[in-house]
């Protein structure tokens, strides 16, 4: 099951932690998007990623593989219950992500992808330690330099709790 990470989950240590058995499967874009914060995090401190729509820009993460034994305990970490059910945190929906740079060696494609995107309460900046957790997950795959400078560039409010 291919996922796409754009959050705190670029972060390959955050990754881990929630899904040790996943390979990465490359670069991936998706345009006409923009990270926004619409859901305040007890464990972060401040607002976690999610994506919307803003034409012109480009929201980069990665690809990765995971089995289906994985994909549902990511639904459980996420709070994803199931499609529709009320009690959801998150959203698990598939988007279509263009991988921009492939670890196989294989061409750039178009793929379908699961996110998780977390549901509108409480919004508000990240802390600085989920923009940490950004910026370094950027970095340790070279996501490309301008977007790497935009994410150390998000306003963040001091952690209420962590």
């Amino acid at each position: 099951m291919l996922c796409f990470a754009f959050g705190a989950d670029l972060d390959r240590d955050v990754r881990s932690a929630h899904i040790p058995e996943h390979r990465v499967v490359g670069l991936a874009a998706l345009r006409d998007h923009q990270l926004s914060f619409p859901r305040f995090s007890q464990e972060w401190g401040g607002g976690v990623a999610s994506i919307q729509t803003h034409h012109g820009d480009t929201l980069w993460g990665i690809v990765y593989d995971v089995s289906e034994v994985a994909l549902a305990e990511l639904d459980r970490i996420e709070g994803f219950r199931g499609a529709g059910d009320p009690h959801n945190v998150a959203e698990r929906q598939v988007l279509l992500v263009e991988l921009t740079r492939p670890d196989d060696g294989s061409v750039p494609r178009r793929l379908r992808v699961y996110a998780y995107l977390p549901r509108t309460s409480n919004p508000s900046p990240p802390s600085e330690r989920y923009r940490d957790a950004l910026v370094r997950g950027a970095t340790q795959h070279d996501l490309p330099e301008e977007y790497v400078a935009r994410l150390r560039a998000i306003p963040t409010v001091a952690a209420q709790s962590g």
